[in-house]
């Protein structure tokens, strides 16, 4: 039985439009959740922090040590953002359904055992296969690029210049795009099926993967809009971080603190929303049921 479907181009619009208005729909619960989500994240990485460095420090100048210290707190926050992430589908596909929910949704696999095992291991393999994937084209099209950040990361430090791009860093580029669009594609098809139709690992991944190969084209056309957004919010950053410059200049350093930081954080959150609330789309619009109000919406936006 086929799991999976193709959708229109349009569709990459129409889930970027949807994801902007999910504010209208149960604010408290939807942005109360995505903030609990940022802050439990911070907290267990500020966390996994200092016992990284307490560990390191005991080590000694053990790189393995602190190589596998490293990974492993990689692993651990990819597990946790899994699980927590997958409790926040949940709390959309609720609001969605016009069921009553609140922000502790996101919490509520951490008491779905099973279904909290299976985000966090779907997680995790996508985030190996995804780095190995990546490893391999830019090591066989830009095996340099890996000296050529170490290089930019010392350089500023020794007062040298950058240095000179290496050879295919271009195609690199794009091979970064084209990973972390696919990767997107499948942590949004996958962990739904997991979250929302109780999916195991495999058949998750086998979905994530067959749903993104027949839906290239609306993502394709909803990265290119996350480009185009990207660089007018960075426009609109660089003109917001003038004015606190100007208005610091004139009333003191603690306008950067009153305004500069809450806009910051909210920022942070209302792209958190618009993120997971175009995963959810995704998800809805490739593998919802047959006969079901996500299956009119796909149709209506095929072109």
């Amino acid at each position: 039985m086929m799991t999976t479907r193709a959708v229109g181009a349009g569709a990459g619009l129409t889930w970027l439009q949807r994801a902007l208005d999910l504010g209208r729909d149960n604010p408290k619960a939807i942005f109360g959740g995505a903030l609990l989500l940022l802050t439990t994240l911070i907290a267990m990485a500020i966390g996994l922090a200092l016992v990284m460095t307490a560990i390191s420090v005991s080590a000694g100048t053990s790189g393995l040590i602190s190589g596998l210290v490293s990974l492993l707190t990689g692993v651990a926050i990819s597990a946790l953002m899994a699980v927590l992430m997958a409790g926040y589908l949940q709390l959309l596909d609720a609001v969605e359904q016009g069921r009553p929910v609140s922000a502790l949704q996101v919490f509520s696999v951490l008491g779905q055992s099973v279904v909290a095992v299976r985000a966090a291991a779907f997680m995790v393999l996508l985030m190996l296969a995804q780095n190995l994937l990546l490893g391999a084209l830019v090591g066989l099209l830009a095996p340099d690029i890996g000296s050529w950040y170490l290089q930019t990361l010392q350089s500023p430090e020794n007062g040298d210049a950058l240095p000179a791009l290496p050879q295919g860093f271009g195609p690199a580029l794009l091979i970064f795009w084209a990973v972390g669009l696919l990767s997107y594609g499948v942590q949004a098809i996958g962990l739904g099926q997991i979250a929302l139709r109780d999916k195991g690992v495999v058949d998750a991944l086998q979905d994530g993967v067959a749903g993104t190969l027949r839906n290239l084209l609306p993502l394709l056309v909803l990265f290119l809009l996350a480009m185009v957004a990207a660089v007018v919010l960075a426009l609109l950053l660089v003109i917001a971080a003038l004015l606190v410059g100007v208005l610091a200049k004139l009333l003191g350093g603690w306008v950067v603190v009153v305004l500069a930081v809450p806009l910051y954080l909210v920022l942070v959150l209302a792209l958190m929303v618009v993120m997971l609330g175009v995963m959810y789309g995704v998800w809805r619009d490739v593998c919802a049921a047959p006969g079901s109000p996500a299956t009119t919406v796909s149709n209506q936006i095929e072109l």
